[in-house]
């Protein structure tokens, strides 16, 4: 995830055993109807696999197979926690101890649910911070505008190497795990990154800033534009990667709409691309922005997945 991650970094805590790293939410509830476009996704196969046999406990590793096994054995792409219960109980009521799937389905209820989180609660605190701590110095000027212009540009990069570099890395470790998590996990389910990853990154950035300040002669005023601008680019972030992982509808060929298809074909038809999140464009910019019938489906570590369409 990014602040980055696109649900989760290495500076977030270590993982529960069995709990793939992340945490547990408390959402709505509500049933829902998968769309057409939905229900090609999951498909449906000729015959229905038998359920794996019980175990009497599942280990995180035990999950992440029975998660990998069912798209195998199925065929079919994973969006709903009802599609486990269908296939292996025991297994949807494991990843229901860890995850939160009863997703919004408005907007209203997206909004209190997402506002109830820490997460946006320490960001909002924190912009609002920024803001009051800016004004005391006096009022915005035209360098301002050219500092936010420059930390959003730096976000939407920063995002897509994050993404791509780190989360999905070729190489093992932690952060690229806790991701790896957030993608076995069926697509929708209520995804924020915790709350001390995001007190840790935002304190770390105001600190570089804070040192600029003191160490460096860099005005004040513009290091607080520098810390705020980022603090709502990781607003931004975290309210679109979370709504993106809602049935809220959207109105087609809007931005919410463009955003959530285009993290959707990430998570769906090939993890090697469509990276970016606040500006989708931005894969354009690095090869990673096809379409999609131009790439194969594939999950998996790099290797795999975009040595497959070369």
């Amino acid at each position: 995830m990014l602040l980055f991650a696109a649900s989760s970094l290495a500076l977030s805590p270590p993982p529960v055993p069995g709990t793939l790293g992340l945490p547990k939410l408390g959402g709505l509830s509500g049933v829902v109807v998968p769309t057409a476009e939905e229900q090609d996704w999951m498909g449906e196969p000729d015959v229905v696999p038998a359920a794996f046999e019980a175990a009497p406990a599942l280990s995180e590793e035990e999950v992440a197979v029975r998660l990998r096994g069912f798209r195998t054995a199925t065929n079919r792409q994973l969006l709903d926690i009802a599609q486990l219960d269908d296939y292996d109980d025991e297994l949807a009521a494991t990843i229901r101890q860890t995850a939160d799937f009863a997703v919004p389905t408005t907007m209203p209820e997206a909004v209190i649910t997402f506002f109830s989180q820490g997460t946006p609660q320490f960001i909002v605190a924190m912009l609002l911070a920024c803001t009051a701590g800016r004004l005391s110095l006096g009022a915005p000027t035209p360098s301002d505008a050219l500092v936010a212009v420059a930390v959003f540009a730096f976000w939407c990069v920063q995002e897509w190497w994050i993404h791509d570099k780190l989360l999905h890395s070729e190489d093992e470790w932690f952060g690229e795990q806790v991701h790896g998590g957030h993608h076995l996990l069926p697509y929708y389910h209520v995804s924020l990154d915790g709350v001390g990853l995001a007190a840790a990154w935002f304190s770390a950035v105001a600190a570089i800033a804070a040192a600029a300040a003191a160490f460096l002669s860099v005005p004040l005023a513009p290091c607080l534009t520098a810390v705020g601008a980022y603090t709502l680019c990781g607003g931004l972030y975290e309210g679109s990667h979370f709504l993106a992982h809602t049935r809220v509808p959207m109105r087609r060929g809007g931005l919410l709409s463009k955003m959530r298809r285009h993290h959707m074909m990430h998570h769906i038809h090939n993890d090697g691309y469509w990276l970016a999140f606040i500006i989708p464009e931005i894969d354009r910019l690095f090869g990673t922005g096809p379409k999609p019938a131009d790439v194969p489906r594939a999950t998996g570590r790099r290797p795999d997945r975009r040595a497959a369409s070369l």
